[in-house]
């Protein structure tokens, strides 16, 4: 049913999110649990959205706790006055290098996306244990459904899913999918491909804004993009939209926007994240614009050979400020891996903190960059390995087994990858008008193209 679909917009249904967003932001707001207990138990109806409407405005704008520690700017200028030393510094990348390393990172994002979609919103312990119940375990492949009843049953294994985001209705476990199926990871990487050849590598925030409308339907956004496309047709321009009644403004929907952003500028992070800026205040804020900086300055860092993959962490996170809750979480997890620690125990660190099976964290951008960081500092020159045990370790698994499969996949060539897990991938299908179907090849080439 139409209704089923229409997540992400009813405004009772956000108020538990706005809650804690605003907690996480240190915003005072601890006196208005009581008003939302009240309002989430009216009836449904106008009333109870108008009211719910009514305190989500009342919680964004509530002061910030002088308490507080973390130092967050929003504007472009403010992030930049904040940046230490060093940060937006060039690197010469071999030009003959560069068809080799796009390739790898389109390839390698491709086949880790799909590796975990079929899992994703799953809890890490339920994905080991149907892996171990289906013969699957350890994993180091795509991953299949079952034909048992009782494991479908147990497990909720379904084929079809009728209130998905995107047109297509299968679920994508590998023996259900032919080729790439739509899904937002891709479509916004197409869609900043159609972007950069529209626009121009000067594009700002208003023209991904309208590149938005005028290329993907509205049910092909989730969470704080569907919220940004609603304020959009409101009337309202971004970065208004990315804070305007969004409580997934700190989500993970940016940084799976970052890759192409990255791949265009080699060697030059600064630009890099400088392009997500603008792509990602169309719907975010904070931390969840600082993530999509991020992976763009650490892709583009990832021609650099001279540097390891800690090293292109490291001047990545020069890019973002370093007083937010994101450049506090990955430092810690490269303290841990400067420290020794294996990568089971950094991700148990991310556990500990964050809940996998609560919407709110396996959605938020911080524990997801964290985890994405773990498995590129801990596989970064085995692909496998990195892809295979991202997405064992829960929370998104798709988008991060796509961004860890793009920075790895980057940073090692193409010719470092197993050929395997590209068969059957010729083609990448998307929603973006104009775009939906393209060939692999012809995704690199295009990407080539726009880096002249």
């Amino acid at each position: 049913m139409l209704k089923d679909k229409m997540r992400w917009i009813y405004m009772a249904d956000l108020l538990a999110d706005e809650y804690r967003q605003c907690l996480l932001e240190g915003r005072e707001v601890e006196g208005y649990r009581e008003e939302m207990e009240r309002i989430l138990n009216l009836s449904p109806g106008q009333e109870k959205e108008e009211q719910a409407a009514g305190l989500i405005r009342k919680m964004e704008k509530a002061p910030i706790k002088a308490e507080y520690s973390y130092k967050e700017p929003t504007g472009w200028e403010g992030i930049q006055k904040v940046l230490p030393e060093g940060h937006g510094r060039e690197y010469p990348v071999p030009k003959n290098a560069v068809y080799e390393k796009v390739k790898g990172a389109w390839y390698g994002r491709a086949a880790g996306c799909l590796l975990g979609i079929p899992v994703e919103n799953w809890t890490r312990k339920k994905i080991a244990d149907y892996l171990k119940d289906t013969n699957q375990a350890p994993l180091r492949d795509y991953i299949n459904d079952t034909d048992r009843s009782e494991l479908m049953e147990k497990y909720e294994i379904v084929r079809e899913d009728p209130n998905t985001s995107y047109d297509r209705q299968m679920i994508c476990w590998r023996n259900c999918v032919e080729g790439f199926p739509v899904d937002d990871d891709t479509n916004y990487s197409i869609m900043a491909i159609k972007l950069l050849e529209r626009y121009g590598k000067d594009f700002r925030a208003m023209d991904a804004a309208e590149g938005w409308l005028l290329g993907f339907p509205a049910f092909h956004a989730c969470t704080a993009e569907r919220v940004a496309y609603r304020n959009l047709l409101n009337g309202l321009l971004p970065p208004g939209t990315g804070l305007y009644l969004n409580p997934f403004r700190e989500w993970i929907g940016a940084q799976i926007r970052a890759d192409v952003f990255g791949y265009v500028n080699p060697g030059k992070p600064g630009k890099a994240a400088g392009m997500a800026y603008e792509d990602a205040v169309v719907s975010h804020t904070k931390n969840g614009v600082y993530g999509e900086m991020y992976i763009a300055a650490l892709l583009s860092l990832c021609y650099v050979d001279e540097l390891d993959m800690r090293q292109k962490v490291e001047l990545a996170l020069k890019e973002i400020p370093p007083e937010s809750r994101l450049h506090d979480g990955i430092t810690g997890i490269c303290r841990m891996f400067g420290q020794g620690c294996t990568y089971e125990e950094m991700i148990d660190a991310v556990h500990r903190v964050y809940r996998e099976e609560n919407w709110f964290d396996w959605c938020y951008v911080v524990p997801n960059a964290m985890i994405v960081t773990a498995g590129v500092l801990a596989f970064g020159d085995d692909y496998d390995k990195a892809v295979t045990r991202t997405v064992l370790s829960g929370f998104d698994t798709d988008c991060n087994g796509a961004t860890v499969g793009s920075v790895v996949g980057l940073h090692l060539g193409f010719g470092r990858l197993d050929g395997r897990w590209f068969e059957g991938l010729s083609e990448v299908r998307s929603s973006i008008h104009g775009y939906e179907k393209m060939k692999m090849e012809e995704v690199v080439d295009r990407l080539v193209e726009l880096m002249k």
